[in-house]
């Protein structure tokens, strides 16, 4: 559940990182940033992939939230 793909991600984090502690509060900034769905959608594909980097992150945030705000339907 949430709590889990939380610490699970944390916890990568923290072992892939020279700054753990501050790594740890930007992802918290991320967490208050971007809703809840793209957020755990991104963590859930980071961690199948074993990606720590947190711009590569935000990225991947910004890709589900554009893509469910972008979601136009063109009548053709």
């Amino acid at each position: 559940g949430y709590v889990q793909i939380h610490i699970a991600i944390s916890v990568g984090i923290k072992k892939h990182s020279r700054f753990g502690r501050r790594k740890l509060q930007q992802l918290l900034e991320l967490r208050r940033t971007y809703p809840r769905d793209a957020f755990e959608k991104a963590i859930e594909q980071a961690l199948d992939y074993g990606l720590y980097d947190l711009s590569r992150l935000e990225n991947l945030i910004l890709t589900f939230v554009c893509g469910n705000f972008f979601n136009l339907k063109m009548d053709d």
